[in-house]
């Protein structure tokens, strides 16, 4: 075995180890090993300047084409010099809460000026490393991504979407990054003791500018620090089992989800974030930085 795939193992097996020990820091720290540490070079300034954090919502469940749209738009958001947090969130209740899963940088090569000046068979050691170290990034995240989803579910009574993203809000502000992109996976459905955007088992058409004074009223606007946010499932909820025929197909009214929408923009605005896309549920253009 070479030299650097030896020093990655190494590395990956004592990562793997300490993150499913069940410590109260897994999750929250680097799950993903350092190439720069298992070879002894010393790195260009920051490990990272971009920042995607992708947010679960445990009460929605989504069809084989979304599922695969959220691990295609978070992997490819897995770039050289980004850092990335995989977390999960329903309501404090039933055993469900927000939990941070993972937490992982993927490191940038060496600078271009430092590759003259560097032994040769380290530089060769060190750009290894980098691909393996990507690779084990991607498929941490797409493995956990699907075990989220699989694991998601519908019956749960309550979804403090606004406390999720507050909560959220405070991590992503203060990380250095310069850029920042958050991906929220959810229907965007508020069902906590602030507000409920539900009537009759159906979604229900809210006044946007109300419930926004009921979420500051309740001290839940955050800040994100200036980033983008893109949305997926946006209203995605299984069809009513009464009501109108509509209701129990599923259908959701043009303005139903153009007021559900224009609320989103207006909270992510207050919270210093741009709301990039609402997925109505699906996303119409791939995520970027």
């Amino acid at each position: 075995m070479k030299l650097s795939m030896r020093l990655f193992t190494a590395a990956a097996i004592a990562a793997a180890g300490f993150t499913t020990c069940g410590t109260a820091l897994a999750g929250l720290i680097n799950d993903v090993p350092s190439c720069y540490a298992a070879t002894h070079i010393a790195q260009d300034g920051p490990s990272y300047d971009k920042l995607v954090y992708v947010l679960l919502d445990q009460t929605v469940q989504l069809d084989p084409a979304l599922e695969q749209s959220v691990v295609d738009n978070s992997l490819r958001l897995l770039q050289p010099g980004s850092k990335f947090v995989i977390a999960e969130f329903s309501a404090f209740a039933q055993g469900h809460y927000l939990n941070v899963l993972h937490t992982g940088i993927i490191e940038r090569p060496l600078a271009a000026a430092r590759v003259d000046s560097t032994p040769m068979r380290a530089a060769r050691r060190l750009q290894q490393c980098l691909g393996m170290q990507a690779d084990f990034a991607r498929k941490m995240v797409a493995t956990t991504l699907a075990s989220v989803m699989k694991a998601s579910t519908s019956s749960l009574d309550r979804s403090d979407v606004l406390l999720a993203l507050k909560t959220v809000s405070r991590v992503v502000q203060t990380d250095p990054a310069a850029r920042k992109t958050v991906f929220v996976v959810t229907d965007g459905l508020e069902n906590s003791t602030v507000t409920s955007f539900y009537a009759r088992d159906a979604v229900r058409d809210i006044d946007p500018k109300v419930e926004l004074a009921k979420a500051e009223t309740a001290h839940m606007v955050g800040n994100f620090g200036r980033a983008s946010v893109y949305v997926l499932g946006g209203a995605m909820m299984p069809p009513a089992a009464g009501g109108t025929l509509a209701e129990r197909d599923g259908y959701r009214d043009p303005k139903t989800l153009s007021d559900l929408k224009n609320f989103w923009r207006a909270y992510f605005a207050k919270s210093n974030a741009r709301l990039v896309e609402f997925g109505e549920p699906a996303l119409l253009e791939p995520i970027a930085y």
